[in-house]
């Protein structure tokens, strides 16, 4: 009975053996598919870092006039202001200072210079106003600084390409009494003080006209189109905005707000071709 027990033992330990030989092969096969699995899980722990390193989003609205929702956490205002430039289509400058800093931010529903405020303390936008759309200015350039730092120069964005130049004069002789006649009864009268702009032209060139605001105004006019329209209004203490919109969408107003004071510092006047009728 021993002998016929201890054939039994070995007929098992054969069979264990034969099993294991049949299940190495598929156990190492196994191995072998599974082996890039902590690479996949590498791949996404790289992936979720880089959605991690992403610590701020901007968004605009679609509709005029544009609002922005901003949210950031610790982040470069250079990243949160490159966003900006595309959406806005103009280029976005910084400091040393500001590109040093790191801003944490959320807000919603806020127009572009509020967002500009939140980013700086100290920031600048150069509008062009005017054409087919008078309401909406034109953003140019934006510049975010420190506070009490240099602003950019005047002509950073805004460049002309020549300078009208009107001759004037009165050949005739006549007293301090008729020339004062004259001047008041002048088709074309314009006062600009306290930042605000008086206008009282009668049948009078569009180019005159404008010359005689740059002049007032102490800013260069451009002309790049002999406009024949004439011009025949008279408004008092507008300010240089207004006064743009109600001569002609063929004038370009260049001028530059500084958003810690909200004043406007004009820049140029310029006199554009007529946009040609959309098909």
């Amino acid at each position: 009975m021993s002998e016929s027990f201890s054939k039994r033992r070995r007929s098992t330990a054969v069979s264990c053996f034969i099993l294991v030989l049949m299940i190495s092969p598929a156990a190492i096969f196994a191995k072998q598919e599974t082996a890039p699995a902590p690479q996949n899980a590498q791949t996404r722990s790289a992936a979720d870092a880089r959605a991690a390193e992403k610590n701020w989003s901007v968004r605009m609205s679609r509709a005029a006039p544009h609002t922005f929702t901003v949210k950031a956490r610790d982040a470069r205002p250079a990243d949160i202001a490159g966003e900006i430039s595309r959406l806005v289509k103009a280029p976005v400058s910084l400091s040393p200072l500001v590109e040093r800093q790191k801003v944490t931010l959320d807000f919603g529903g806020l127009n572009l210079e509020a967002t500009l405020r939140m980013l700086a303390p100290q920031a600048y936008v150069d509008y062009v106003l005017g054409g087919d759309d008078p309401e909406q200015p034109k953003p140019l350039a934006i510049y975010l600084q420190g506070l009490n730092e240099r602003p950019p120069s005047l002509t950073a964005s805004v460049r002309g390409n020549s300078e009208a130049v009107l001759i004037e004069g009165n050949t005739e002789d006549g007293s301090d009494e008729q020339a004062q006649q004259k001047k008041d009864e002048d088709p074309l009268k314009v006062t600009f003080a306290n930042n605000l702009l008086s206008v009282r032209a009668h049948k009078q060139p569009l180019s005159v006209v404008l010359f005689k605001i740059a002049s007032e105004v102490g800013v260069p006019f451009e002309m790049r189109y002999e406009s024949p329209a004439v011009v025949d209004v008279e408004f008092s203490n507008y300010s240089l905005e207004q006064a743009v919109r109600s001569l002609s969408p063929e004038v370009r107003f260049y001028y530059r707000l500084d958003l810690q004071t909200f004043q406007t510092q004009p820049l140029r006047l310029l006199l554009a071709a007529p946009a040609p009728p959309k098909s």
